[in-house]
C-alpha cells in the first residue's frame, strides 16, 4: 500500500509539475502569435527556441511518469477520494490547457500561411532567364 501511494504521489507531483510547464508554453504561443501577426519573424523564432525547450522538458517529465501512468488502472482503486479530486482537477486542467494551445498553434499557422501567400503573391516569378539578364549572362551556347 505504502508503494502505491508513492507512486500516486509521484504520479501527481509529475502531472502538477506538466501543468505548470504547458502553462509556460501556453504564455509563450500567446507571445509567438502576437510577433507572427505583427510581422516580428527574428522574434517569433526567439520565442519559438524557447518554447521548444519546455516542450523537451514536457517530454522529459512524461518520459520519467509514462510507467505510473501505465500503471494507473491498478492503481486508481486504492487513490483516496480526496487524492482522485485533485487527480480529476489536474487533469481538466490540463485538457483545457491543451485544448488552448491546440487553438493558438492553429491560429499561428493561419497567420503564417496567410503571409506566405502575400509573399508569394507580390514575389515576381524567377525564371532561369530573368536570372541570366538580371546578372548579364547570356544563355550556353551564345557569346
Amino acid at each position: 500500500m505504502a508503494d502505491v501511494r508513492a507512486d500516486v504521489d509521484t504520479l501527481l507531483a509529475g502531472l502538477k509539475e506538466e501543468l505548470e510547464a504547458y502553462r509556460k508554453v501556453e504564455a509563450i504561443s500567446a507571445d509567438e502569435l502576437r510577433l507572427v501577426k505583427e510581422a516580428e519573424l527574428e522574434k517569433a523564432t526567439a520565442v519559438l527556441a524557447k518554447k521548444q525547450e519546455l516542450l523537451g522538458t514536457i517530454a522529459g517529465i512524461e518520459e520519467r511518469i509514462r510507467p505510473l501512468k501505465m500503471k494507473w488502472s491498478e492503481m486508481k482503486d486504492l487513490v483516496p477520494a480526496d487524492l482522485k479530486m485533485t487527480f480529476q482537477s489536474t487533469l481538466g486542467e490540463l485538457s483545457t490547457i491543451l485544448e488552448r494551445l491546440i487553438s493558438l498553434e492553429r491560429e499561428t499557422e493561419e497567420v503564417l500561411s496567410g503571409q506566405i501567400a502575400v509573399v508569394r503573391k507580390a514575389a515576381p516569378s524567377v525564371s532561369a532567364d530573368n536570372v541570366r539578364k538580371a546578372y548579364g549572362v547570356k544563355p550556353e551556347g551564345k557569346k
